[in-house]
């Protein structure tokens, strides 16, 4: 009877202590993994976090953001992502003009054989473990109008986000590119939480990026008014000085005159840190993560200035913590040359760091 008994207490004492060893162990695991939502092991990403997934990044320019894609000399081939990948690169910026193939009254029906072609090359560069922002681009008329064209950027952003809801969370999409002329800060900012909230409906918790107001310019950073969501990123361009990284472009009026160098000076440098300094304080402030989503400088200029000018600001990018998007690949900013198959270096080794 009392070996029973002695026998009895053991297990009582063996299975207390599994049970405080079980309890031990899960909140080993919740301290390991950081926060938590639903079930133990599914971890919270921060906006921070996914900025961090876009790290360095690159512009799908001049294609699906033409007329039509291949009107400005590029068609995005399947292979290009591949090669992105080798190189080093972490997200692909895809820009879209989805107004050209939207129809004329509502509600503004995507045309379905653009979408698939967007479909398409999302998917590619999915396969090849990119991080991928799709966003509006060339919508001319909403600069003109954004009045009478507000509405159809929202029905845009409604049926894409729709479209693309089941998608993995490494597809981020980025309202609208370059906010400005009529386009004004006080409009984007009641524009965009339009946009934000038809998104919301179909996809709660994907990362939606928002452009700072006049061009995205680093300036305006403080004109842009914050909604209260978590899962947005912010995103300003960088192509300071203009008469430097826009020389010679033809695109331009007055046409700027070429031969201008940037040579990497104390005073040039600081001027860009001082810039980003100015954007990543209004970002702390905010708590918001920032992406510079467009930087580069037209081939116009000399490749020596074009060299130090990039990895400057790419260097920079990172101290402050920034991702990043170079524009773009392989037209007049590219860094890739599509005829010989060859990365354009030093340039390209600029953008990426290796």
């Amino acid at each position: 009877m009392r070996l029973r008994k002695n026998f009895a207490v053991l297990m009582l004492i063996v299975l207390i202590s599994t049970l405080f060893l079980s309890t031990q162990c899960k909140g080993d695991v919740k301290n390991v993994e950081g926060k938590k939502e639903g079930e133990i092991g599914q971890v919270v990403k921060s906006a921070s976090d996914y900025n961090k997934m876009i790290g360095k990044g690159i512009n799908m320019g001049n294609a699906l953001e033409a007329p039509f894609e291949g009107a400005w000399g590029v068609t995005i081939e399947d292979e290009y992502f591949k090669l992105i990948k080798e190189r080093g690169f972490d997200s692909v910026r895809i820009p879209v003009r989805w107004s050209a193939h939207v129809s004329q009254d509502p509600p503004y029906k995507i045309d379905e054989d653009f979408l698939n072609r967007v479909k398409h090359v999302v998917d590619e560069a999915l396969k090849n473990n990119l991080t991928v922002i799709i966003n509006t681009h060339h919508f001319e008329e909403l600069y003109a109008d954004p009045d009478k064209n507000g509405p159809i950027l929202i029905e845009i952003w409604r049926q894409v986000a729709e479209f693309f809801k089941d998608y993995p969370d490494n597809l981020f999409f980025e309202i609208y590119n370059e906010p400005a002329q009529s386009l004004t800060a006080e409009k984007w900012n009641e524009l965009y939480p339009k946009a934000l909230e038809v998104i919301r409906k179909t996809n709660p918790s994907r990362i939606v990026i928002i452009d700072v107001p006049n061009w995205a310019n680093y300036s305006a950073i403080r004109s842009l008014r914050l909604v209260d969501d978590k899962n947005i990123i912010v995103s300003f361009h960088y192509y300071e000085p203009f008469n430097f990284t826009h020389q010679g472009a033809e695109w331009v009026t007055p046409q700027l005159p070429v031969g201008i160098e940037w040579k990497g000076e104390e005073w040039e440098v600081n001027t860009i840190r001082n810039h980003f300094k100015y954007v990543s304080d209004w970002a702390k402030k905010n708590d918001v993560p920032i992406f510079l989503g467009e930087f580069g400088a037209y081939s116009k200029a000399d490749m020596d200035s074009r060299v130090k000018w990039t990895e400057t600001v790419r260097k920079l990018s990172e101290e402050f913590g920034f991702s990043y998007a170079y524009w773009e690949f392989c037209a007049g900013f590219g860094i890739y040359d599509r005829w010989s198959e060859k990365w354009i270096e030093p340039l390209a080794t600029s953008v990426v760091g290796r």
